[in-house]
């Protein structure tokens, strides 16, 4: 029975490492900020946008056509081809001869300052990680020594 287990185990590893990819994802960026992303007429939201895509069982999918429309009405369409097991990103954009670009650069601020501000959130918070599993910080816990571990990990 000892035996059994690991061999069970490592054929449901080895199974798993060997399934095949069955989609592919893409986000769509768009800039300026904050264009509309449709597929036909269908809103899919505004971007950035998430998709996945079934390969049905093939190795690549070619991706349907969406459109970015921004608030001025400036549009570009984008399709590609993606890989089984792809995550990708693809930024849309602005046509550089559309008419009324301060239109849309004035409905991007919001989303460009949301934008800013996540990623900063997201440096702290990398900031805050690197620190608490810094050798200083797991050296001064070890030695049980509260004030050097908030000074190391913080």
């Amino acid at each position: 029975m000892r035996v059994l287990i690991p061999l069970a185990l490592a054929a449901l590893l080895s199974a798993c490492a060997d399934a095949p990819k069955t989609g592919a994802m893409l986000t769509y960026e768009t800039k300026p900020e904050g264009a509309k992303i449709y597929q036909g007429t269908t809103l899919l939201g505004t971007a950035p946008v998430r998709r996945t895509y079934p390969t049905d069982g093939k190795p690549s999918v070619d991706t349907p056509e969406v459109t970015a429309v921004w608030a001025s009405g400036a549009k570009t369409t984008f399709w590609t081809r993606l890989n089984a097991g792809d995550d990708q990103l693809a930024t849309l954009e602005r046509p550089a001869n559309a008419p009324n670009l301060d239109v849309d650069l004035a409905a991007a601020a919001p989303y460009a300052k949301k934008n800013k501000a996540d990623a900063d959130r997201d440096k702290d918070q990398t900031l805050r990680d690197q620190k608490a599993y810094s050798q200083a910080c797991l050296d001064a816990r070890a030695k049980g020594n509260l004030t050097a571990a908030a000074n190391a990990c913080n």
